[in-house]
């Protein structure tokens, strides 16, 4: 699998943000982008699960769906998926051989080949929809060379701020730049500071501008979704679990109508019902039970999604948890102890790792200098434990008399403990 290995190292070029080569890329594969009936997705959190929601329910009324999401928890082939069916490695080497031949020596981001490979694999395979998730940001993210039929930004928060900037307003921007004019866009729950700058954007491009809480909406009665847009849907049931997955099951929705009064299908209720009680998003308020333990695995791996995770856990009575966190900090700028913070008063314990990543990880020293800094974490300071590996905090946690274990932080930190339980507590792969 020699091209495999010639993508995976491609991640020493680390972030490059542009389109100017991933445009040159596509020309030499004769613009794929350009044949592909797309629905773009951007936000700090929520774009996974949305992209899923949207490709259920397109594939359940008939459709041939291709999904391209990253980054992935175990195997690259995860990015490219058709119908829920991840590209094989065969065809993985064969379209990776053509990208590298397009490169011409030539030195293209690691997501920059990826995106190609998703546009180029889509077309080959006669999709009907392909349903893209930004990598970061939107403005200079590759994905931005689409015109898709309907644009999303699921929500706004302050991550990746080297490269987006600190501020909400900053933030906002970039991830505007994926509004196209003439193009409806389906603004999720954002700061009011944030829906300003996409306002105004929406004015100057024409962009016809659909807001949650303003243009469609939905409620939960502690077991099933109401919607409430052009159309109304009750009843819903939804396989995600989660009460941030509103947010996401919302944008979904509203998309989903918009495709319909562009005339391309018919929402149908029932299939719609039978659609969102399939959907599956591996690491995303997953839950399994092991030695005794009731476990909780969620990638909250920003300081918003650290929020959304404490107040779902808050509502479904998942308190005096035992915590496992572990988190990532590729641009060194993540304010992760303010991460922390939320589970604070939900947890008897807290265990802080360290553990096998692709990117810059929070050390414990980090944490450690975190700690005496903040007048916050040294009032729990007695219940933190700083350990040197996520497999030691496991056999900690297993020691504590509470039932409950929490998991969160980075995706890179999730992924590990999912191929720890997928090969029976005796490893990951990952390491």
């Amino acid at each position: 699998m020699e091209n495999i290995h010639w993508l995976e190292n491609l991640q020493f070029f680390g972030v490059k943000p542009g389109l100017k080569r991933i445009t040159t890329l596509l020309k030499r594969l004769l613009d794929p982008h350009k044949r592909l009936k797309a629905i773009h997705i951007a936000g700090t959190n929520g774009k996974g699960s949305t992209a899923r929601i949207i490709a259920q329910v397109l594939e359940e009324h008939g459709f041939k769906v291709g999904l391209y999401t990253s980054p992935h928890l175990i195997r690259v082939n995860e990015r490219f998926v058709i119908n829920q069916n991840e590209i094989s490695n065969e065809e993985l080497n064969f379209y990776l051989g053509l990208l590298k031949k397009a490169a011409r020596g030539e030195k293209f981001t690691y997501f920059e080949i990826t995106t190609a490979l998703a546009f180029l694999y889509f077309v080959d395979k006669g999709v009907d929809f392909a349903v893209i998730e930004c990598g970061m940001g939107g403005r200079l993210d590759a994905t931005n060379v689409l015109w898709p039929e309907v644009s999303i930004i699921t929500t706004i928060g302050l991550d990746h701020t080297k490269f987006l900037g600190d501020t909400f307003e900053k933030i906002a921007w970039e991830k505007a730049g994926i509004m196209k004019r003439n193009v409806p866009c389906v603004i999720g729950q954002v700061e009011q500071k944030a829906l300003q700058v996409f306002k105004t954007r929406a004015q100057k491009s024409k962009v016809p501008l659909y807001m949650l809480g303003k243009d469609f909406k939905v409620e939960f009665n502690g077991e099933e979704w109401n919607y409430n847009g052009k159309r109304k849907f009750k009843g819903l049931v939804l396989s995600l679990k989660g009460f941030y997955q509103g947010n996401n099951l919302a944008c979904a929705l509203k998309t989903l109508e918009i495709l319909e009064e562009k005339a391309f299908f018919k929402l149908d209720d029932g299939i719609l019902k039978k659609a969102l009680q399939k959907i599956k998003h591996p690491g995303r308020y997953e839950k399994i039970f092991q030695n005794g333990k009731e476990i909780l695995m969620d990638s909250a791996h920003n300081p918003q999604g650290a929020k959304a995770l404490a107040v779902s856990l808050e509502r479904e009575k998942f308190v005096d948890v035992i915590l496992i966190m572990g988190v990532s900090n590729a641009d060194e700028r993540k304010p992760f102890s303010k991460m922390l913070e939320p589970f604070l008063p939900l947890a008897s314990k807290i265990f802080l790792c360290e553990f096998p990543s692709p990117r810059k990880i929070v050390s414990l020293k980090e944490w450690e200098e975190a700690i005496s800094k903040s007048p916050t974490l040294q009032k729990f300071q007695d219940k933190i434990k700083l350990i040197s590996h996520p497999k030691n905090a496991y056999i900690q946690a297993l020691k504590e008399t509470g039932r409950k274990i929490l998991i969160t932080g980075s995706i890179y930190f999730i992924a590990w403990f999912l191929e720890f339980f997928k090969n029976g507590q005796k490893g990951s792969s990952l390491e």
